[in-house]
C-alpha cells in the first residue's frame, strides 16, 4: 500500500520549514538590531542550518542526493537574498561563500542519502533528528568544549561561511572545507555500496580523521560584534598585533593591499576624507570583532597613510579626525567588500568612535 499524501508530504514540509522558513523567522527577528551584526555576524550558523534542514532531509525523504543538494542550494540563496534584503551588505567574498555553501550542501546531503538507504521509507526522520541536534549545538556553541566541536560538520560548515562572511576568504578555512567535502566523498561510498556494513569502518575512520585536522588547524573565531562606543582604546578595542600574521592572514592582507591600490576611497582629492576612508580600513573589522585579521590591519592603514598623504600634515589630520570623529563622510565603509572586508550599514556612531581611536593609535 501506498502511503497517504498527508505522509508523503510531511517530510517535505519539514524541510521547508528547518530548511527556509526558520532561518528566514531568524533573519527577521534580528532586522531591527544594529546593521549588519546580526546579518553578517551571525550568517554562518544560520546559512548552515538552512542548508543542513533543506539539504539533509530532502535528500533523505527522496532518496536522491542531487536532489538535496539542489535544494539546499535554493534555500542558501534565498537567505542570502533576504539577509540582503533586510540590510546585510555585499558579501566581501562571494567566491569563498559560494564554495562553501556548495561543499556544505553537498556534504549535509549526502548524509541524507545514507539515511534513505539505511531506513528506507524513514531516514528523514533520522535526517530531522541529526538536524535538530546539531541545530541546538550551533545555538550554544560559545558554553560548548573545543573537543565536541570539532567533531561537527555542521560546526565546520558555520566556520567557513561565517569566514567568508566577515575573515579572510576560503584559506583560513580550508580545513573546515576539506572536511566538509571528505566526509561528503566517504558517506556518499557508504551509501553507494549499502548494505554491507564495513565501509561504514572508512566513514568513521575519515571523520574521526578530519576532525582531527579541523583540531589541529583551526578556523578563526566567530566575530563578536562590539557596537558600544567606548570612551578610551583599551583591552581587545583597536588591538594592534605585535606578532607576524599566519599564512593565511598574510594572504589576506597582501590582497587588501593590492585592492587599495585601485579602491575609489583612497583616491579622495581632500587629504583629510581620504586619510578617514583608509582609517575604515581598520575600524570596521575592529568593530566585528574579525580576529586574526584585524589586529594586523592598523600596520597596513599605517603605511597606506603614510604613502598617500602629505609628510607634513599627516600627524594634524590624524590629530584633528581624532579630536572630532564626528566631522566627514563614513560612506566609504559600505565599499570596503572591494578590499574583502566586511562593511558597515546603519548607525554611524560606533564606527565613528573606531576610527577615531585608529587615528590617535597611528599618529605616531
Amino acid at each position: 500500500m501506498n502511503p497517504p499524501a498527508k505522509t508523503r508530504s510531511l517530510p517535505w514540509l519539514i524541510a521547508i520549514l528547518a530548511g527556509l522558513l526558520l532561518p528566514a523567522a531568524a533573519l527577521l527577528l534580528l532586522r531591527d538590531l544594529p546593521a549588519p551584526a546580526p546579518l553578517a555576524l551571525i550568517g554562518g550558523p544560520i546559512l548552515t542550518v538552512g542548508l543542513m534542514g533543506m539539504g539533509m532531509i530532502a535528500a533523505a525523504a527522496a532518496g536522491r542526493w542531487w536532489l538535496g543538494v539542489g535544494l539546499a542550494l535554493l534555500a542558501g540563496v534565498g537567505l542570502i537574498l533576504l539577509a540582503r534584503g533586510l540590510g546585510m551588505p555585499a558579501l566581501p567574498h562571494p567566491f569563498s561563500t559560494g564554495l562553501a555553501v556548495i561543499i556544505a550542501s553537498a556534504s549535509f546531503a549526502a548524509r541524507g542519502a545514507l539515511f534513505a538507504r539505511a531506513i528506507p521509507g524513514r531516514g528523514w526522520l533520522m535526517a530531522l533528528f541529526v538536524v535538530a541536534g546539531e541545530a541546538a549545538m550551533l545555538a550554544t556553541a560559545a558554553w560548548l568544549p573545543a573537543w565536541l566541536l570539532v567533531l561537527l560538520p555542521a560546526q565546520w560548515a558555520s566556520t567557513a561561511i561565517q569566514t567568508a562572511l566577515t575573515g579572510t576568504g576560503t584559506r583560513a578555512a580550508s580545513s573546515a572545507l576539506l572536511a566538509l567535502g571528505g566526509t561528503a566523498a566517504t558517506t556518499l561510498i557508504v551509501a553507494r555500496l549499502w548494505p554491507r556494513r564495513w565501509p561504514y569502518a572508512l566513514m568513521f575512520s575519515a571523520w574521526l580523521g578530519l576532525s582531527a585536522l579541523v583540531w589541529h588547524r583551526p578556523g578563526p573565531p566567530p566575530p563578536r560584534a562590539d557596537l558600544a562606543i567606548a570612551a578610551a582604546p583599551g583591552g581587545a578595542v583597536a588591538p594592534m598585533a605585535t606578532t607576524a600574521p599566519d599564512a593565511a592572514t598574510a594572504s589576506a592582507l597582501n590582497r587588501v593591499q593590492r585592492q587599495i591600490a585601485k579602491w575609489p576611497a583612497a583616491l579622495e582629492v581632500d587629504p583629510t576624507q581620504r586619510a578617514r576612508n583608509l582609517l575604515l580600513i581598520a575600524a570596521v573589522p575592529d568593530l566585528y570583532d574579525t580576529e586574526p585579521l584585524q589586529s594586523h590591519l592598523p600596520a597596513l592603514v599605517q603605511a597606506e597613510l603614510k604613502a598617500r598623504l602629505p609628510a607634513d600634515q599627516r600627524q594634524a589630520i590624524l590629530r584633528a579626525i581624532a579630536a572630532d570623529p564626528a566631522a566627514g563622510s563614513v560612506a566609504a565603509r559600505e565599499a570596503l567588500p572591494m578590499l574583502g572586508l566586511p562593511a558597515n550599514v546603519g548607525d554611524e556612531a560606533a564606527v565613528r568612535n573606531r576610527m577615531a581611536l585608529y587615528a590617535a593609535r597611528l599618529t605616531d
